[in-house]
């Protein structure tokens, strides 16, 4: 099953007017954002859309045009408007069957909230419950994974023939660091089981296969196991669902507790959460889902140690031939990816969802040359603070310590909020002037040294040849290019270093003598601005406030530009 579009026609939530492409997604689409930006509701609203096409008793609450691809073969389109549903089966009209639709929707939430559950997952988890008492064993189109599976996720992996299938083998060894499963306890309630067996079904046969002396309690091996349930169970996806059938109704359990014994004489429940949730994730590739499902993963790396975050990234790219969709807060997790995976999530001035503009994210990861995460990438496309194009790291470094330090004691300065985008040079604020539109009430200021490499970038900026040089007496101290301010640092006062000033030059002559000196080796050695200014930011944190006095020029130069409109 692969996803084409997806869009909301009317309003959901934060969502209007609102369309996802996930065509060269290749199967995987990982959408980040704020808090509020909308992740959580696009998993919400696609939940909505095949618990109605699963069953009209529950149709969405807007209107929405939805294309996918099925079993390889059927390209299906449907437009839900005012509860009237049309679809096209490539591209014929036609009625729709279970046949067109995805095999399941599967999703997993890692938080506490329960809204996804409550609304569109209980009331089909509810009607399979209820038909498990039947002649046939149930499946379910709207399946929810909790952190409860956990237990059934890994007897269900070392089901598998370890011989053939050493993927799962190697997952369970070295991911999980389980070298031999020992045994399993069962714990049964008797009352039900003989209550369940005056009208026996599929459920009743397969645990009065594993129990037939109907026990509470019985320790078996794995092997011990399968011999028992081999005229019952013909592979490990029916072993699941015979499986789940007798331990997950919360309220009607055969089957009351599963304890694995693992290694040396432990307990399973011993995993870390994050290693439990890695296994719930492969067992929801693995063994619940199928190349025709729908996966929703909502924070899938939650708990998940920052190390072993790739793992997910691994996972989810050995089964991209099913559609998976994840939602992250995780740099570490998101930098994985590949550009094409990425949706960034952002708000507009309504504070309704939006996607990024994609011109916006390539000058942003042209320019932090791919070292920012999409993560940072997408704070600073949705941040509504004005922003400083500066040269380097340093100047960063600088400024943010420069400001923290006045606004103590310079009320003027109190309001003054940046994001901080180096950019190199001309070649970078040119990108911006001629791409990036700011945000209304937003300022976007560009400052350089007023050096050689300066007033260069500054004549390039301008259009002016490299023999026509600005001259700093006679530059104002900033000029507008279309969107974007360009202003040099403007000299401090009392300053005697001669006509080329840096924004090293606001520290007072004691403290860059210090650093040269402390660059310096010896005659050989040789002491360049670059080592200078790493020496200078390295120590920054920790100078003294005094040395950020002379930095109030800047400051009030940019007052002065926010005042110009």
């Amino acid at each position: 099953m692969k996803l084409h579009r997806f869009k909301i026609n009317s309003r959901f939530k934060n969502i209007a007017d609102f369309e996802l492409n996930f065509l060269n997604k290749e199967g995987i689409t990982v959408l980040i954002g704020n808090n509020g930006s909308g992740k959580s509701n696009i998993l919400e609203a696609i939940s909505s859309v095949f618990s109605g096409l699963y069953n009209h008793k529950y149709n969405p609450s807007f209107n929405y045009e939805l294309s996918y691809t099925t079993r390889d073969l059927y390209k299906i389109d449907v437009t839900f408007e005012d509860g009237t549903y049309s679809f096209t089966i490539n591209d014929k009209k036609s009625s729709i069957k279970s046949d067109f639709l995805p095999t399941q929707l599967i999703s997993s939430y890692s938080g506490e909230e329960s809204r996804l559950w409550k609304k569109y997952y209980e009331p089909f988890y509810q009607e399979y419950i209820d038909a498990i008492k039947g002649s046939t064993l149930p499946n379910s189109k709207l399946v929810y994974i909790n952190k409860y599976y956990w237990n059934i996720a890994l007897l269900t992996l070392h089901f598998y023939d370890f011989a053939s299938f050493t993927d799962i083998r190697e997952f369970c060894q070295d991911t999980l660091g389980i070298s031999s499963l020992n045994f399993i306890k069962f714990s049964f309630n008797i009352q039900k089981l003989k209550d369940w067996s005056k009208n026996p079904n599929p459920v009743t046969n397969f645990v009065s296969a594993i129990n037939p002396n109907q026990e509470e309690q019985i320790q078996i091996t794995l092997l011990e196991l399968k011999d028992k349930l081999s005229y019952i169970i013909s592979n490990e996806i029916d072993f699941f669902r015979y499986l789940s059938a007798s331990f997950m109704p919360k309220n009607d359990k055969l089957i009351t507790n599963i304890e694995l014994n693992i290694n040396a004489n432990l307990w399973a429940d011993c995993l870390s959460e994050g290693e439990k949730k890695l296994l719930l994730i492969k067992f929801i590739l693995e063994v619940v889902g199928d190349q025709d499902s729908l996966i929703l993963l909502d924070e899938p790396d939650s708990h998940i140690h920052v190390s072993r975050k790739e793992e997910i990234h691994k996972l989810l790219y050995q089964y991209s031939n099913r559609e998976n969709i994840i939602t992250t807060h995780s740099p570490t997790l998101t930098h994985d990816f590949d550009k094409k995976h990425i949706i960034m999530l952002t708000k507009n001035e309504k504070n309704d969802a939006q996607i990024e503009d994609k011109e916006k994210q390539d000058i942003i990861y042209e320019l932090t040359k791919g070292i920012w995460s999409y993560q940072e990438q997408n704070i600073f496309l949705n941040s509504n603070n004005d922003i400083l194009l500066v040269e380097g790291k340093s100047d960063e470094t600088f400024l943010k310590k420069a400001l923290e330090v006045l606004q103590k004691t310079e009320p003027r300065y109190a309001n003054l909020k940046f994001e901080y985008l180096p950019c190199g040079g001309a070649d970078g604020v040119k990108l911006m002037v001629q791409k990036f539109k700011p945000k209304i009430g937003q300022h976007i200021i560009a400052f350089f040294d007023s050096d050689k490499a300066g007033w260069e970038s500054i004549n390039s900026i301008f259009g002016k040849s490299d023999k026509s040089k600005f001259d700093n007496r006679k530059f104002n101290r900033y000029q507008k290019k279309e969107n974007i301010w360009i202003a040099h640092y403007p000299i401090r006062p009392y300053y005697r270093g001669g006509q080329n000033f840096n924004v090293e030059d606001y520290f007072s002559k004691a403290l860059l003598t210090k650093h040269v000196l402390q660059s310096f080796k010896g005659l050989d050695s040789f002491i360049t601005k670059k080592s200078l200014k790493v020496s200078l930011e390295r120590g920054c944190e920790n100078f003294n406030d005094y040395e950020f006095k002379h930095f109030k020029v800047v400051f009030d130069l940019i007052l002065e530009i926010k005042a110009q409109n």
